[in-house]
Parts: structure tokens; sequence; C-alpha cells
């Protein structure tokens, strides 16, 4: 299983800035934790309690610096320098989730410390606007991202937006952590 596409395109900018320290965050069958594990990167991987349990399964899982339910996140100070997302926000709900989701990145990331979030994108960039009475709950909005709203999203925690690419029907976005008030 290959590594996702932003962990391919990025994983070489990360270890330039010497960011080796990472949490997967979400990290579901491992491929991201695994393949960065593999490049020479610290990797702990989080994700809910019985998909922690999956993983203590793979074999594999113990080239890891460590699993982590994701509980577990809000009393932990990793200090990582590189935090991965993929395709979490499109899975978590809106609201509160998505806070704590936030709070405990930036409370494991180290001060300028690199977000990298991957989601999934409306296709052909067309922004759920006038035409679109269910205000982004339809089929082709629902919990789907633009860089702007990705931005508007994470900003508040503190992330200034280094870069960020469109790929097929997904978005990927390199953060900087620049102001940990988050």
């Amino acid at each position: 299983m290959n590594a996702a596409t932003s962990i391919m395109r990025y994983y070489r900018f990360f270890q330039q800035r010497n960011a080796r320290r990472v949490l997967d965050y979400g990290a579901g069958k491992l491929r991201n934790s695994l393949f960065l594990s593999g490049k020479g990167f610290n990797v702990f991987a989080a994700d809910l309690p019985e998909q922690i349990g999956r993983m203590k399964e793979e074999p594999a899982a113990s080239r890891l610096a460590g699993l982590i339910e994701a509980t577990e996140l809000e009393q932990t100070r990793l200090n990582v320098d590189l935090v991965i997302s993929n395709f979490v926000f499109n899975i978590i709900p809106d609201g509160l989730e998505k806070q704590l989701y936030l709070r405990n990145t930036v409370r494991n990331l180290r001060r300028d410390g690199y977000l990298l979030v991957e989601v999934r994108c409306r296709q052909n960039l067309v922004p759920c606007g006038s035409g679109c009475t269910h205000y982004m709950k339809c089929n082709s909005c629902i919990k789907t991202y633009s860089h702007d709203e990705l931005d508007r999203l994470v900003n508040p925690y503190g992330f200034r937006r280094i870069c960020h690419y469109y790929r097929h029907r997904a978005l990927a976005a390199v953060y900087q952590l620049v102001d940990d008030h988050g």
C-alpha cells in the first residue's frame, strides 16, 4: 500500500527542514506512518481506540515510535515537528470534534512545526453558493473544502499556509504553526 499523494509529494520538503518527529493523527491503516518510518522519520500514530487495537495486530507497527489513542492527545505534549492529517476533516463531524482535533494538534506540535492536511475538495473548485439551497450540505459540497475554507478552519489555531495544491478530487496544504494560542 502506497502513502497518500501529499506524503509522497512533501516528505522530502520535511526532511530538508529536519522535521523528523511526526504525529500521524488519524493514522488509519498506517500507510503514511509506515512509509515515513521507512524514510527515517520518528512516527507516532494516533487514532480512535478501536483502530489502535487493529494497528497493534500489524507486525510493522513495531517500527513506529508509538501508538496513541486519540483521547490521550489531550494530556500529551509530544513536541513533534510535523502533524499529518489525511482526509480526517472529511470524516469527523463539524463543530466540537474538529475543534478538539485542532487543539490536540497544536498541543502536540512544536512552535514553528508543520501541519500537512489533505482533504477531499469539490469537483471543478466551484464554491457552494447561490445555486445551492442546502448551504454546504448538498452531495457535491458536503465535507469538502477549498484552500480558503481550510484556511478559515485552521488559521484561528495559529497556523499560516505555506503552500497548497489541487489534484483530481483532493486538496493538500502545508501550514506552519506561527502562534500556538489554539
